[in-house]
């Protein structure tokens, strides 16, 4: 058993956006948890950076004499360079002045000209793998920071072993002890009383229970977005049934080159049948994972998948890409497609509204693997990882 001694850790906040998908979803929840857990400990006291406009981490983080919330000026630290200066020159003295022992940063790139320990999560390996499905500018910057973070790092964190396998062959200079996989979690539910059945979070988009199926996630070419709605048209032409009692839900914030996903619905005609909810969170987008028919995600590279696992959690049956950490997150509860082919979409969709048997057995197999990650696991391997460099 690990043995926790005091020390003051620093956790950069400061790269989070305001409107939280992935990566802001995964240190929401770690923060939260690795508090409660730490309020058991009381071996470490966490200093949070966070910017000023967000009021999530007002809300979560209390000062006590384990917690601290230190903000920045957003107006000023939300541009990508000025943020960049802050991390790089501002956040480590202030560090130096709380005598911070360990930094942790959640989003490729640490401060490097201090002497104090950093560990780095590196959520995916997009920037090199798929560097076309990202604007020019953070291509460039990430492309050119995040090797400089793998060397001046002392642990690096990746949340699948897809990801870590993918580091390791671009970076095979890298230790492979260097690298901790620590999973994301989800919050279990409640099943007799899922929020679902508050009704008003569907009929505002003219919504009904089981009646769509259900993407989440920001609209974005690596989504392969374009590819749920060919599959989604060739299915609703497919039975006239299936025109009148099905939607298609897309809820995400718009990203960069979103332009395509809505010139397809255009092109199919396909207005009155799709909804698009912008950007859902909180009790709204839990309403919506659980009351839908299917979950539909084939990205065409995922650092992790964290969506997909949010609806399983309420036993929803998925659809998801064969590819980098898909299969190693839904395991054999999903329905695997190779994103490429849209018409292996359609056909997954089609096996679950045809096979009734099919569809409650995927159910089952989706609450089980659920079962399987807890962000409490991800926030005791985290803890776990800053005692082990500081000891």
């Amino acid at each position: 058993m690990i043995q926790y001694k005091a020390m003051n850790i620093a956790v950069d906040l400061t790269q989070i956006p305001a409107n939280k998908t992935g990566i802001g979803i995964y240190a929401l929840n770690l923060v939260r948890e690795i508090i409660r857990l730490n309020n058991h400990t009381s071996a470490f006291t966490f200093y949070f950076f966070a910017q000023d406009d967000d009021e999530e981490w007002k809300q979560l983080i209390k000062d006590n004499s384990r917690c601290r919330l230190v903000t920045i000026k957003s107006r000023f630290f939300r541009k990508l360079i000025l943020r960049f200066f802050f991390e790089q020159i501002l956040f480590p003295r202030k560090c130096r002045k709380l005598n911070i022992d360990a930094i942790f940063s959640f989003h490729y790139t640490i401060p490097y000209l201090t002497r104090i320990k950093r560990v780095v999560t590196i959520p995916d390996m997009t920037f090199y793998l798929f560097p076309y499905m990202h604007q020019k500018i953070k291509r460039c910057f990430f492309k050119s920071l995040i090797p400089i973070s793998l060397k001046k790092s002392d642990k690096i964190v990746t949340i699948s072993e897809s990801t870590k396998n993918d580091m390791l062959k671009r970076f095979n200079h890298i230790p492979s002890g260097k690298i901790e996989v620590i999973h994301l979690g989800v919050n279990g539910v409640n099943m007799s009383n899922p929020p679902g059945h508050l009704t008003d979070h569907l009929s505002r988009y003219g919504l009904t229970e089981k009646k769509y199926f259900l993407y989440v996630g920001t609209l974005e070419p690596r989504k392969n977005i374009p590819g749920i709605i060919e599959a989604f048209n060739h299915v609703i032409t497919a039975n006239k049934e299936y025109t009148k009692n099905y939607k298609l839900v897309i809820a995400g914030q718009k990203g960069w080159f979103h332009k395509k996903i809505f010139k397809t619905v255009k092109k199919y005609h396909l207005e009155e049948s799709v909804v698009f909810t912008g950007y859902v969170k909180g009790e709204i987008k839990q309403s919506l994972l659980a009351n839908a028919f299917l979950f539909v995600y084939p990205s065409f590279y995922e650092g992790f998948g964290l969506p997909v696992l949010e609806a399983m959690a309420w036993g929803v049956p998925v659809i998801t890409g064969n590819v980098s950490s898909l299969p190693e997150v839904a395991g054999e509860a999903a329905l695997l497609i190779d994103p490429r082919q849209w018409q292996e979409i359609a056909e997954a969709m089609l096996k679950l509204l045809s096979d009734p048997s099919r569809y409650e057995n995927m159910s089952k197999k989706s609450l089980e693997q659920a079962k399987k990650f807890s962000w409490q696991r991800t926030a005791q391997k985290t803890l776990e990882l800053f005692a082990l460099i500081l000891n």
